[in-house]
């Protein structure tokens, strides 16, 4: 069957199979009505076919020319072009970044990252001495927003998910934001130890050199066999074809096979990923046919992002990940619902991830949070799927206020029709384009149509008011040469009076308090005669030596182990305020961006309620708080901790307090 090509900008002609369903619901409607039976309950008993099962599969990193039903002759993707002619092909489909983290946050609350202040990938930061500072950003999807898995749950289904969460560390994993299965949902934003099983992810079980993606599809297809006969929502994110760029060994000598002279895709690694990942979702559809659920199964295939561009290529789209060019944010999008939506269909009317949130609800009919919804930044594309119409809305917006580690500068932009507007805040310039005439943005209509790049840039503006986007600063360290990476190798210090525990630090007295310094990570602790708790004030000064790349913390938790320790402090070189747990690095942090410099002094005040499990750390007028992820019942320890660093500390004033 050849696709049915149409912009879905009005009602069209049902399939046979679309029409039998309605006539045959408003039969049903009609009789329950004269019986005194809700309609709803009365289909559910028939088939269950008013309360759909969702399958939402997510890829990472995918790009938008990446698969054989988007144009991409080099890779074999045979299940998810038969997904595409099962269902709906969306050609103008966008994330609502071009990084992993904002976009996840945007599916699971509806809303612009801007809104929730989720805008950069956790664990991520801009350059120490880029020209502007990141502006101050959300470290976890918080628990307050109302997810799409509590929305569903609330309206009787079973939820999972399956694969990569990267939306905080513990407590805002999955489980704990209405999914009732988590498999492999952590704070870390790749494969932990690689594709190939046993990784640090520690699936039990794990089979030696098993393949994660088909491990995962393993774990998803065991939920849909549980789950015959309740409405589900299964979400299951992949992580492919995220870094590190692995594929298995046969399929990596299948695709250098394929390659021919002068082809766009030249990484067999990489398509050997991409086939791994057709193949899964094959096995995932193949199970609804068994089970006889893909008549009564929406399912939506999508990426989070752009094609990382050293890996592949996105063309004709202008660069990818981490870019506000087309290449960045569009993607593919594949919805299949028999029944409802057109078989071979192709739609070109934007949309954006946004709007799966309200999607979903409208096909599952679950009511949601009124309040939450209210704050919806999507629309319900359900008028696409059915047929009937096309969503309405003004604009859709993106805001990276961040640098990229592909390359991509703080930016923002706007697309409104067939014009799509950037805004560069590093200096401010505005460039346009025509998307329909330049789906490559190679010509910049700036000087050509003022009055549209006006119109644009304004709408922009006043987008980033309604919704309090926060904007970067300049930075004071900007173009300043890095300090040294490492400090010398210090002698460690063995004793010293006032301090019970030393460990890779090297101990000396000064004017302020105490110089310390190590060539990793020291810790300098104290362990007070009585535990402190369950509230405490710490307060503290950091003076940075400004030849070293200088950070400082005041440590504390319930054992002398850096594995468990809380750490609370500075950033120098890096610009931010932190607050962590466990060893550095941490995937689980909280960060605050503030302007910094190496001959400065701060005074940190840092409050802690163990009761409630939190942590609020003061330098100034910033403010930066954490959410404990274990339980600590008292301090038992507390002191210095450095990185590879020598900084200088005033004595440590240790208080109760009465929290709020």
């Amino acid at each position: 069957m050849q696709p049915t090509s149409r912009r879905c900008n009005g009602p069209h002609f049902y399939s046979l199979g679309n029409l039998i369903h309605r006539i045959a619901t408003l039969i049903l409607t009609s009789l329950a009505a004269s019986l005194s039976i809700d309609p709803a309950n009365c289909e559910e008993n028939a088939d269950n076919r008013s309360v759909p099962n969702i399958v939402l599969i997510l890829a990472d990193d995918l790009g938008w020319a990446d698969l054989g039903c988007y144009g991409n002759t080099y890779h074999q993707t045979p299940s998810l072009d038969r997904l595409a002619a099962q269902g709906m092909r969306f050609t103008d489909a966008y994330a609502a970044s071009s990084v992993c983290s904002p976009t996840r946050s945007s599916i699971m609350s509806g809303k612009y990252p801007a809104r929730n202040d989720l805008t950069i990938w956790l664990g991520g930061h801009s350059p120490a001495n880029a020209r502007l500072l990141d502006p101050p950003f959300a470290t976890e999807l918080a628990l307050e927003e109302v997810t799409i898995a509590e929305a569903l749950q609330a309206a009787g289904y079973a939820t999972a998910s399956v694969g990569k969460w990267h939306l905080g560390g513990e407590p805002f994993y999955p489980e704990h934001q209405g999914f009732d299965l988590n498999v492999a949902g952590t704070s870390a934003g790749s494969p932990a130890g690689g594709y190939f099983l046993p990784n640090k992810m520690n699936l039990p079980g794990a089979k030696q050199g098993e393949y994660l993606t088909d491990r995962l599809t393993d774990e998803a297809l065991g939920f849909i066999d549980a789950h015959p006969r309740e409405p589900f929502f299964l979400y299951l994110p992949y992580h492919v074809v995220h870094t590190p760029i692995q594929g298995k060994k046969e399929l990596i000598a299948l695709y250098e096979k394929r390659m021919k002279p002068g082809q766009k895709n030249t990484n067999a690694a990489y398509a050997a990923m991409v086939h791994t990942l057709d193949e899964n979702v094959g096995r995932i559809t193949a199970k609804l046919d068994e089970l006889r659920l893909a008549d009564r199964t929406a399912v939506f295939f999508f990426s989070d992002n752009g094609g990382y561009h050293r890996v592949t290529s996105n063309a004709p789209l202008r660069a990818g990940k981490g870019y506000s060019y087309e290449g960045g944010h569009r993607e593919p999008l594949i919805v299949r619902l028999p029944g409802r939506v057109e078989a071979g269909s192709v739609c070109s009317t934007p949309v954006v991830s946004v709007d799966f949130y309200p999607t979903i609800l409208e096909l599952a009919g679950a009511p949601g949070d009124p309040r939450h919804n209210a704050a919806l930044d999507g629309v319900s594309i359900v008028p696409l799927l059915d047929g009937t119409g096309v969503p309405q809305r003004d604009a859709i917006y993106w805001h990276y206020p961040h640098y990229s580690p592909q390359g991509g500068t703080p930016s923002g932009a706007i697309r409104l029709g067939d014009f799509k507007l950037i805004e560069f805040f590093e200096d401010g310039h505005l460039d346009l384009y025509n998307l329909a005439e330049d789906i490559g943005e190679a010509t910049d209509l700036v000087d050509a149509m003022p009055e549209m790049a006006q119109r644009l840039h304004g709408m922009l503006v006043a987008w980033r008011k309604r919704v309090d986007a926060k904007m970067p600063s300049p930075n004071p360290n900007a173009g300043k040469k890095p300090p040294p990476r490492r400090v010398p190798e210090v002698v460690p210090t063995r004793e010293f009076p006032g301090f019970d525990v030393l460990t890779d630090v090297a101990l000396t007295r000064s004017g302020e308090g105490y110089l310390v310094a190590s060539s990793s990570t020291g810790l300098a602790l104290i362990e007070p005669d009585e535990p402190l708790g369950p509230t405490a004030t710490f307060r503290l000064r950091l003076t940075p030596r400004a030849q070293f790349p200088a950070n400082g913390f005041l440590a504390f938790g319930d054992t002398p182990n850096d594995e468990e320790l809380v750490k609370c402090g500075l950033f120098i070189g890096g610009n931010y305020a932190a607050i962590y747990e466990g060893p550095y690095p941490s995937d689980d942090v909280a960060k605050l961006a503030m302007p910094l410099r190496s001959e400065g002094a701060y005074d940190l005040t840092v409050r802690v309620d163990l009761a409630g499990g939190t942590v609020e750390m003061s330098v100034g007028h910033h403010r930066v708080a954490k959410k404990l992820s274990r339980k600590i019942d008292a301090i038992r320890c507390y002191g210095y901790a450095v990185i590879t660093t020598k900084s200088e500390f005033t004595a440590i004033e240790a208080t109760p307090f009465s929290p709020r």
